[in-house]
């Protein structure tokens, strides 16, 4: 079988036109549309409808698009079981990250992995959690380290828990306030929002996951927050609230016990939860399995820390100079 024109037709599918597809498999687009006319003649029937816009797959072709799946997964699925019967598997993982808390996962397990499967290479790309939840069910991602505020309930995904995360109220240390904080290093106190009704406050985008659980919060409190700054970046809210110029609420890993800021918990417990997710229809690999392990232990770490200072992230442990 021809696996070649499975995959052509899967990307006009996920492109919505000939032009993004041909660029993503690196072939010319004349010659993709090409094989696409010679299908739907060897088919006798048009896979897609055609408009200057985009391409809609008809419903002969969704069913071709989607048995087309099935088979390239079937095929992936066999490469990788008889690859894992080898004493030095090879292969590549495509993981997708969060930004910012992916590179802090990653490093502290990249090392393990590489001296385990020093053949298995591990492509990583930083998206948010819903461009990576598409591109896992595309079959773009082969794992996916994703943080979700509701119990998860796709059924495209599997999802392998690793820890709750909670998220933390930060306010300046000349805060009125700041007086009923824990002392540096220890778990924190607990504080309500209603005495900050007349602070400003900075907080991640809106739309964000970190959003979508922080504004309930509020509601909760019984008021609108007086939003100052936004921004896509934890270490920015952590340096405004550090520099004395808001109130903010952000997650426990990015918090350092610093001078210019104390740290409570809200009373409302806000928390999200860390995930590793892949296909249901993924059979994973000796090398995934060794990933996801692993990104569990680490996560326990992060876990026992948490239990024991609050907030940060345990010293990350680096790499040595040894590159071989």
């Amino acid at each position: 079988m021809n696996f070649k024109i499975l995959e052509y037709i899967v990307a006009i599918a996920e492109t919505g036109n000939v032009t993004k597809a041909a660029e993503r498999l690196f072939i010319s687009q004349s010659g993709l549309n090409q094989q696409l006319i010679k299908l739907e003649t060897e088919l006798g029937t048009p896979l897609f409808h055609r408009s200057k816009k985009e391409m809609r797959p008809t419903h002969a072709g969704l069913i071709y698009i989607e048995n087309a799946r099935r088979i390239l997964k079937m095929a992936q699925n066999c490469i990788s079981q008889i690859n894992d019967l080898s004493d030095n598997p090879r292969g590549t993982i495509s993981f997708g990250l969060p930004y910012e808390h992916g590179a802090d996962l990653f490093i502290n397990i990249a090392k393990d992995f590489s001296h385990a499967f020093p053949n298995v290479a591990i492509t990583l790309t930083e998206q948010n959690v819903r461009e990576m939840e598409e591109n896992v069910q595309t079959d773009r991602l082969d794992l996916a380290f994703v943080m979700i505020k509701d119990k998860p309930s796709s059924r495209h995904f599997d999802y392998v828990h690793l820890c709750t995360e909670r998220l933390v109220l930060g306010i300046p240390r000349k805060h009125p306030m700041a007086q009923y904080a824990a002392p540096t290093g220890k778990p924190l106190n607990t504080m309500d929002l209603k005495h900050f009704k007349n602070d400003p406050f900075a907080f991640m985008f809106s739309g964000s996951t970190m959003r979508n659980v922080i504004d309930p919060l509020f509601e909760d409190a019984g008021y609108l927050p007086k939003i100052r700054y936004e921004t896509h970046m934890n270490n920015v809210l952590y340096r405004l609230v550090s520099n004395g110029l808001c109130c903010t609420i952000m997650p426990q890993s990015y918090v350092q016990n610093g001078r210019g800021s104390v740290w409570f918990y809200p009373e409302q417990e806000p928390s999200w939860d860390w995930y590793i997710i892949f296909s249901k229809d993924r059979m994973l690999t000796a090398a995934d399995r060794y990933l996801i392990q692993l990104s569990q232990n680490y996560a326990q770490k992060i876990k026992d820390y948490w239990n024991h200072y609050g907030v940060g992230f345990p010293p990350a442990i680096l790499p040595d100079t040894d590159y071989r």
